[in-house]
């Protein structure tokens, strides 16, 4: 019996853990890429061939006029569904039309995205990298996307650099805030019900 016990023991220390999952979204490119003739009404005459999914669409930034198409990506996993955010005009004159912004890829609930969304820019300013995590939700009436980030964010603890001996942690890991809603409205297919409608 004693025998059993160590053997089944050294059994649970052994047991090497599965590795995790990869998410289709590690595999982004670090640096955003820029495609090639990305123009308004070329991307309105792909789409409106396409049978298409219903996060897919031209999409404007509230209160500040960007557009960013939202369309399948092609990629090699084959498994997952993957989009790719991509600017087709922007206000920031350093964003060319084709870049890039960020992917995302449906998540267990219905209308939720996981993101990854290029948050800087280069030294020379005309790309996009750093992607960083955030989730993508559809409204009920497919009219509006929200962005908020998720994820863990560091605090730098500078008082105790002075009293190293009392506190060893000068890093301490701290879940990120909500913060502010950013969000898009629907530009192209033009929705059912008009986003601002007109009263008599």
């Amino acid at each position: 019996m004693k025998h059993l016990l160590v053997t089944l023991s050294l059994l649970l220390f052994t047991v090497v853990p599965a590795p995790a999952r990869k998410s289709v979204l590690d595999g982004i490119p670090r640096i955003s890429e820029t495609l090639a003739a990305y123009r308004e009404d070329s991307v309105r005459e792909r789409l409106s061939t396409l049978p298409l999914h219903e996060i897919e669409g031209i999409w404007e930034f509230a209160g500040e006029g960007t557009l960013m198409a939202i369309e399948r990506a092609p990629h090699s996993s084959g498994a997952a569904t993957l989009y790719r955010m991509v600017a087709v005009s922007s206000s920031e004159l350093s964003l060319r039309p084709g870049t890039v912004m960020g992917y995302l890829t449906p998540s267990s609930k219905r209308g939720i995205y996981d993101a990854r969304i290029y948050s800087s820019h280069t030294d020379e300013g005309t790309r996009l990298w750093k992607p960083e995590k955030f989730t993508v939700t559809l409204g009920d009436d497919g009219t509006r996307i929200t962005v908020k980030p998720y994820g863990r964010i560091f605090r730098v603890n500078w008082w105790r650099l002075v009293l190293p001996y009392m506190y060893r942690r000068v890093i301490s890991r701290i879940e990120r805030p909500a913060g502010d809603i950013e969000g898009c409205v629907r530009v192209y297919p033009a929705p059912s019900k008009p986003l601002n409608p007109r009263y008599l």
